[in-house]
């Protein structure tokens, strides 16, 4: 409340009837960010972003042993305070008593301390023994009705391929048994975050808070149960992340916490030319690199500034926190090029000293393996800066295996590019994939052609690096650019057929299923697929042999590109250690076509015959 008095005054030679406000507004508060954190096991300071009203002159005062409470930074407008909080081992998990102090009174801040995860249930990050699989939350399965129409929001309708169809976490946790007998060992999900309850951010691209989960999606206990579940299976769970930018409708748009928490203004602002080149530059103009770094995703996405120091620890905090709240092993960082490299160096320093096996996968999309490799850590690019990013998803193996299986590129196109590998330190930590939610499906790329698909599975499979299938692509999805290629997994909505079981598949869908977990099983048994090193032995126009080795297990991997039967002759001296007169074992494995093959001792050359867009693998012993 306020106290108003009233007073006669003489202005400009007349009397006028005027107020003083003596006491002011109480202060209001909405929100503090974060809600929570984990116990800790050293003293640790955080900086709480509360968020209300008349919150000018405030001080904190924490009541709870263990927990301190620092300094305090209060915005012109009096709507944001900066609260400094030390946690140390001394504080117990529970409701922790804070209280913000002001001129017009106290207000209690919501806030506790929870039990952290223990360090071997989680936080284990990826290697190339996983097989990571992304769905859209929202298009994969509908396991809680409930929730597709949340009060005062327009219902889920599946007729419009850009508005909310209903997916949510209870879906993924129903459908986790059909991933685990696929072969799948981890997952990334789109985002979780609460998004605009209007319009077309079913995606989760455009949040709209940064630390609530989608109400149609489910809620955060829900995706816990999910991650539990994960675990429970042995499997990996990854979030998505976008440090970049929020959606048009966060509250932050209209009334940043600092004037340069964002770049630019709805009003006034860059759009992002994508001109991800030019930050690799030394020469590029700063125009250039705002163009990039300032510019608004789609000129639509308001963009954060990782070069703000107050977003930067926001950002990094969230990303602490999410982890630990959820149990995460990994993230997929979002349009990674887009935020400055100083913000980036400094998120996984402290996402390492946190959980130094959690991996971070950056999304930088291009296909040159010297622009995507300059922002790979383990050394300083021109502007002095190790990002320590040590894994990222492989754009240009992406484009090289696509040309080759769905177009017609030769196979040096793709022994070419991994001669490259040295760009990325360790190649095999690279995310590997043949599709994804922002490219058209790998179906349409190969024409329909079931034979280019498999062939396109195979070198995913036996290639380097940590592969990612996108839900669909091991029955054959179809779909073109954005929205089409996110259309609802078959099944998965209560309709029919249902793909989810090999009865609701055609006959060439249930084929692609079996040869997919067929592929990922034979990853799964032989290491050398997964850690070994690559070694061409055939380049010739669309015929590529190469061998996978590691210590004694050699891998030997024969693909037919063209459309017709082939014969590769191998020389025997390539396969067989390079020993001239020293025979060696050729044992089949998998084949994509039905042969009667049998072991092969080779003396001079290996001929293999193979199908048109066919593949055979062999051990060599």
């Amino acid at each position: 409340m306020k106290r108003i008095n009233w007073l006669f005054c003489a202005v400009g030679g007349g009397w006028w009837l005027v107020w003083l406000t003596v006491v002011g507004l109480s202060q209001v508060v909405t929100k503090v960010e974060p809600p929570d954190w984990p116990a800790v096991t050293r003293p640790t300071t955080i900086e709480l972003l509360v968020t209300g009203e008349n919150l000018t002159g405030a001080r904190l005062v924490s009541d709870t042993p263990g927990i301190t409470a620092g300094r305090v930074e209060v915005v012109s407008s009096g709507r944001y305070a900066f609260c400094e909080v030390t946690i140390t081992p001394e504080a117990r998990p529970g409701p922790v008593q804070l209280n913000l102090l002001t001129p017009n009174g106290a207000r209690p801040l919501p806030w506790a301390v929870f039990s952290p995860l223990p360090r071997t249930t989680a936080f284990r990050g990826l290697t190339p023994d996983d097989v990571v699989y992304l769905l859209m939350i929202d298009r994969f399965a509908n396991g809680d009705r409930s929730n597709d129409a949340p009060p005062g929001m327009p219902p889920a309708n599946r007729a419009n391929p850009r508005a909310y169809h209903g997916g949510d976490l209870r879906g993924v946790i129903e459908k986790l048994d059909y991933l685990q007998a696929l072969g799948i060992t981890a997952i990334w999900m789109t985002p979780v975050y609460d998004n605009a309850d209007a319009g077309e951010d079913y995606h989760g691209y455009g949040a709209t808070d940064f630390y609530a989960v989608e109400s149609r999606f489910g809620t955060l206990e829900q995706y816990q149960t999910l991650a539990q579940e994960v675990r429970r299976r042995g499997m990996k769970l990854l979030q998505d992340v976008i440090p970049n930018h929020t959606g048009p409708q966060h509250p932050w748009v209209r009334r940043p916490p600092t004037p340069t928490w964002f770049n630019g203004t709805p009003e006034q602002h860059l759009t992002c030319n994508f001109d991800i080149p030019a930050l690799t530059r030394p020469d590029a103009t700063p125009h250039e690199r705002a163009l990039v770094l300032e510019g608004w995703f789609a000129g639509i996405l308001p963009d954060l500034n990782g070069a703000d120091e107050k977003y930067q620890r926001y950002a990094i905090q969230n990303s602490l926190w999410w982890a630990e709240k959820v149990g995460l092993d990994g993230m997929r960082l979002d349009t990674y090029p887009y935020v400055v490299r100083p913000f980036w160096r400094d998120w996984q320093r402290a996402m390492d000293d946190a959980f130094p096996n959690f991996t971070a996968v950056g999304e930088i999309w291009h296909g040159d393996p010297n622009i995507i490799a300059f922002f790979r850590g383990g050394r300083t690019g021109w502007d002095g800066i190790d990002t320590g990013l040590r894994s990222q998803f492989d754009f240009p193996l992406f484009y090289a295996i696509r040309d080759f299986a769905a177009g017609n590129a030769p196979a040096s196109r793709l022994a070419g590019l991994l001669q490259q590998d040295a760009l990325y330190g360790n190649a095999h930590l690279n995310v590997t994939f043949i599709g994804n939610h922002d490219v058209p499906r790998v179906m349409r790329a190969c024409g329909g052609d079931w034979r280019r698909v498999r062939l396109a599975l195979t070198l995913l499979m036996t290639l380097r690096g940590i592969p990612q299938l996108y839900a669909g692509d091991e029955i054959g999805m179809d779909g073109g650019e954005d929205p089409d290629n996110r259309r609802d997994f078959p099944g998965g909505f209560g309709d029919t057929p249902n793909a989810f079981t090999p009865a609701g598949r055609t006959p060439d869908q249930q084929k692609l299923w079996e040869e997919t977990q067929q592929l990922l099983a034979l990853r799964r048994r032989h290491r050398a697929l997964r850690h070994g090193r690559h070694r061409d032995l055939v380049v010739e126009g669309r015929q590529w042999a190469f061998l996978r080795e590691d210590g004694k297990e050699r891998l030997l991997v024969v693909v037919n590109g063209s459309g017709s039967r082939a014969e590769v002759p191998i020389p025997a001296a390539s396969i067989c250690d390079g020993a001239p007169n020293r025979p060696c074992t050729v044992n089949p494995v998998h084949s994509s076509f039905p042969v009667n093959d049998r072991k092969m001792q080779v003396r001079e050359t290996l001929r293999v015959p193979v199908e048109a867009f066919g593949y055979r693998v062999f051990r060599v012993r």
